[in-house]
């Protein structure tokens, strides 16, 4: 492949590396830009930690109705 190759191959790999960096941090939808603003990224780690501590509220219910049981 010669130079020409190379530089087209270069600019997609490019293109498509920052459309995925502009996806990802990037303005979620219906987002206003102000104190409040989240990109996608923040938002679906925020939604992340919320599942997190629901499960974990959810598995200690279990636990300790298990051990009340055993106990």
């Amino acid at each position: 492949m010669g130079k020409t190759g190379n530089f087209i191959v270069g600019t997609l790999i490019g293109a498509a590396i920052g459309a995925v960096v502009a996806y990802l941090f990037g303005p979620a939808q219906n987002t206003r830009y102000d104190a409040t603003y989240q990109s996608r990224l923040d938002r679906a780690l925020d939604e992340g930690r919320l599942a997190e501590a629901e499960r974990a509220a959810e598995l200690r219910r279990e636990f300790a109705q298990a051990k009340k049981r055993t106990g």
